[in-house]
Formats: C-alpha cells, structure tokens, sequence
C-alpha cells in the first residue's frame, strides 16, 4: 500500500503520485489518467484506454437502468 498526503493547490486538495506509481500506469506529464469509483468502498487509478473506458460506460449505462 502507498499513502498519498492531500497538498493544498491553489483552492483545492490533490495528491503527488510517487514515480512508482506514474511507472506502472506506463504514464507521463499531461498523459489522462482515471480515479473509477469501484462502488465497494474503494477507488482505482487506471491510464487511459480507450476500450476499458467504453466498457465502463456500457456497465454504467446498465447500471442505472437496473435503478429504473
């Protein structure tokens, strides 16, 4: 586990992600990256990709239809 301290920037909190981190993500300076609500609790930090982000959409879609 890694702990992230929240930094005050500018008018809002944010974390500095240790180079450990940025290296797994295969991720660089002003790369996109994504905090998805894993809805148990907890959160997962992922690098862009095209074909998960539509999968996430898709399961979000059917999600709310199940609320309907």
């Amino acid at each position: 586990m890694i702990e992230l301290k929240l930094q005050a920037l500018g008018n809002e909190l944010g974390v500095v992600l240790p180079k450990e981190v940025i290296d797994s993500l295969d991720a660089a300076e002003g790369d996109s990256i994504y905090l998805i609500n894993m809805l148990n609790g907890s959160y997962r930090l992922a690098r862009h990709d095209d074909r998960f982000i539509e999968k996430m959409e898709l399961v979000d879609g059917m999600m709310h239809e199940e609320d309907a």
